[in-house]
């Protein structure tokens, strides 16, 4: 299971022109063909005995297509003996719409099981697009040493923050909390925190 870092921020857009009017892809297509590997005329066929060979004569081959009719631009993205996943945003958490929590939205990560309660959320003050710049906190849960779910949360991204949760650094972090909602509540309210003036050492 990926960090929600991971979820939300750990993949490239696929770009169009930098003039594209509408950068959004009309068509994505795909075609699963069987290629064949070139040899020599005197060589033997290919007969290794693991299953798992990846060297065999013959090899499954996927291709996606991509089309954006405003910039014309098209992208194929090949590759052999690909692993292919279709699933829900409910079981991946990606592309889910956020929840408001006490001021805040909350952006949901994958649930530790199958239609279970997501283990993590990013957070925005408001409901625009998730993205570096506008994240603004991050919900955790773990187990306490009594095995309770306990949950946690993290404000204000901070290279140099004190507080390190799943990947970032935060300024501000709580302690342990009952539920999601009051991890919400605890990150509203330090959005209303005073910004403490930078000391500059001479």
């Amino acid at each position: 299971m990926d960090l929600i870092t991971e979820t939300y921020f750990g993949w490239d857009p696929l770009t169009h022109t930098v003039d594209c009017p509408a950068p959004v892809w009309d068509a994505a297509e795909i075609r699963r063909t069987e290629g064949v590997r070139p040899r020599p005329a005197e060589a033997t066929e290919h007969a290794c005995l693991s299953e798992g060979c990846g060297h065999a004569d013959a090899f499954g081959r996927v291709q996606l297509r991509l089309l954006c009719r405003d910039c014309d631009t098209v992208r194929i993205i090949s590759g052999e003996q690909l692993t292919e996943v279709h699933t829900r945003t409910e079981l991946t958490g990606w592309g889910q719409s956020p929840t408001r929590y006490g001021g805040v939205w909350l952006w949901p990560g994958q649930p530790v099981i199958p239609g279970g309660e997501p283990h993590q959320y990013l957070v925005t003050l408001q409901a625009a697009t998730l993205t570096r710049a506008t994240v603004y906190g991050i919900i955790t849960a773990y187990r306490d040493t009594a095995g309770t779910r306990r949950w946690i949360a993290g404000a204000e991204p901070d290279p140099d923050g004190a507080h390190q949760i799943s990947g970032l650094r935060w300024r501000h972090s709580s302690n342990g909390l009952d539920s999601v909602e009051a991890a919400a509540e605890w990150l509203g309210i330090t959005s209303h925190f005073p910004q403490r003036p930078v000391v500059v050492a001479v």
